[in-house]
């Protein structure tokens, strides 16, 4: 008998309240994002992410703990930094925030296959270029938020790298959709969470609602 998946309300934060953190957001642009959210549904997997997306950048634009130092620096505060990752390539579109999101969303080109090292790497820089110069006991925690569909080509190497994840690295995986691909995805996730207590998997399947897939990623990273 299948585990049962945890509901939106059991879903616990993976860092303590008061803890420092910087959240980022790893994001799948892949072509199979354009796919339908849910079987018959014509509601696309990127339309529904988008959606939720917005609600969690306003949500975490009053939160951000870096905020003040990032005002200070004359940088945008309360903004979601982000990588996407395709096609063996990852950009960084920079901070997502309540005033630009829906734009920067509807730049995003999306298409090709599912490579998720590339955009990791990028994301550790981002990263690195921010905080390299802090001592480690002074940054924030990474926390890395990495939202995809299926089982990427290199997910081994993914995994590998997963399992190494300790200290200031936290790292929440969701996933999206319905099928074969989503099943794989979520098997091998699961293994590695099951070895880390600093990565944490959720799945979404076919939700379509964008409240409830905000309420969920919010409530394990807010």
């Amino acid at each position: 008998m299948a585990t049962a998946e945890p509901s939106v309300n059991d879903l616990s934060p993976m860092l303590q309240p008061g803890v420092e953190k910087e959240p980022m957001l790893l994001l799948d642009t892949t072509g199979s994002m354009s796919y339908a959210a849910a079987e018959g549904s014509t509601v696309e997997r990127r339309q529904v992410i988008g959606e939720a997306i917005g609600r969690i950048v306003e949500v975490l634009g009053a939160e951000d703990s870096q905020a003040a130092q990032e005002q200070a620096a004359g940088e945008d505060a309360g903004g979601l930094m982000t990588v996407t990752f395709a096609g063996g390539t990852a950009e960084c579109i920079d901070d997502l925030s309540p005033d630009n999101w829906r734009q920067k969303w509807q730049a995003i080109r999306w298409g090709g296959g599912t490579q998720i090292m590339p955009g990791w790497e990028k994301l550790v820089d981002t990263y690195l270029e921010e905080f390299g110069d802090t001592p480690k006991q002074d940054r924030p925690h990474l926390l890395a938020l990495v939202i995809t569909d299926g089982e990427a080509d290199d997910t081994d190497q993914f995994a590998q790298t997963l399992a190494q994840a300790k200290g200031g690295v936290y790292v929440c995986i969701a996933i999206l959709g319905y099928g074969q691909e989503h099943d794989r995805a979520l098997q091998v996730y699961k293994q590695i969470e099951a070895q880390n207590d600093h990565v944490r998997v959720v799945t979404f399947g076919s939700e379509t609602d964008p409240n409830t897939i905000a309420d969920g990623l919010l409530s394990m990273i807010a």
